[in-house]
């Protein structure tokens, strides 16, 4: 009896070593691959002499277009936003930009933040998002 019983431990204790090896590489390479994305995201993000964003906003009457710069600030990404609309209250800002696999977030100047996401096939808007209140569309310069 204690063979027998000594065997299904065996069996179980060697599945759960081949389960957690298995675990532990895949979550490797699911951290390996982001990391490539987020690597991604950033580079297309900083290369560009700059975007030009443009806003639509529901409380707002008329699209908006800005001029954005993303640049590195220490280890962060920031973007500068400038409007040279002088209906709006502000000429410019910085932001914190938050690099995501699939895109990246960030607020505006007077709007929420806003995820936007990498569309590879739209060379002329590779970034689209939404929030509650906006959708952004860039476009490099």
């Amino acid at each position: 009896m204690l063979k027998g019983h000594f065997k299904k431990l065996l069996v179980i204790f060697s599945g759960a070593i081949f389960f957690s090896v298995f675990m532990i590489s895949n979550l490797y390479a699911q951290e390996k691959t982001t990391t490539v994305e987020t690597d991604k995201i950033k580079s297309i993000l900083l290369r560009q002499e700059g975007w030009t964003a443009e806003w639509h906003c529901s409380y707002w009457p008329f699209d908006t277009l800005n001029d954005l710069v993303f640049e590195k600030s220490g280890k962060k990404i920031v973007v500068k936003i400038h409007n040279s609309d002088s209906t709006y209250t502000y000429t410019s800002c910085k932001r914190k930009v938050k690099i995501k696999p699939n895109g990246f977030t960030m607020a505006g100047c007077n709007e929420g933040t806003i995820h936007l996401v990498f569309d590879p096939d739209d060379n002329r808007y590779p970034f689209k998002g939404d929030n509650k209140s906006c959708i952004l569309k860039l476009t490099a310069k």
